[in-house]
């Protein structure tokens, strides 16, 4: 009898694992891979990162310009763009003359719309205004207003806000409409202290 069980118990054991086996051969294609390998894990393609500006890789990214710069600093952050509009801008050369020695003027109107084409790409470039006057700065008005009445109160009777210009800096016109000498004698020798007792809040 106990022969007989421990028969009985290894045919069914054999059973199983023929069961098992008939199970694993069945299963879904899903869960093997497509060559009927074993699946992988796929791995999210990396997402592309932004475009480096080609004007940034070859000159530099512009800089933004301070209130409390040298003359020497200024002229050092206009290089990248004075380089860009020397590599795109069209050449130059001397005016030639015509053998009655007048200048010629072919070619006169290529120049100067490749000079502006130059202009307008090498914009990119070119440094930023002092946060104080950049025109997207909400307080620039205000600080160009207390920069006003600074001056003012040094006697420049003719001085106004103008529009921001093609780098985005707000500026200051002297003299008016009756181009008033002593308010741009006056304005010239006493903006930079004005902007710098506004910035640092002593003219308030």
């Amino acid at each position: 009898m106990p022969r007989t069980i421990h028969r009985s118990l290894t045919a069914a054991a054999g059973a199983l694992a023929l069961l098992a086996g008939l199970t694993a051969c069945s299963a879904p294609a899903a869960d093997q891979g497509a060559d009927g390998g074993i699946a992988t894990l796929e791995t999210a393609a990396p997402t592309p990162t932004a475009a480096v500006d080609p004007l940034f890789a070859e000159y530099g990214e512009p800089v933004r310009l301070r209130l409390d710069m040298s003359d020497e600093e200024e002229a050092e952050a206009w290089k990248p763009r004075d380089r860009c509009l020397a590599d795109h801008g069209p050449a130059m050369p001397d005016a030639p003359t015509g053998g009655d020695g007048g200048s010629v003027s072919g070619g006169v109107a290529e120049d100067l719309a490749g000079v502006a084409e130059a202009e307008a790409l090498c914009l990119r470039v070119a440094p930023l205004p002092p946060w104080e006057l950049d025109a997207q700065n909400p307080d620039a008005l205000r600080f160009m207003q207390r920069v006003v009445d600074c001056l003012r109160d040094h006697g420049v009777r003719e001085v106004e806000i103008t529009e921001a210009d093609t780098f985005g800096r707000i500026n200051l016109a002297f003299g008016g409409e009756s181009n008033d000498a002593t308010s741009i004698s006056l304005g010239m020798q006493y903006v930079d202290a004005c902007m710098a007792s506004t910035s640092d809040g002593s003219a308030e």
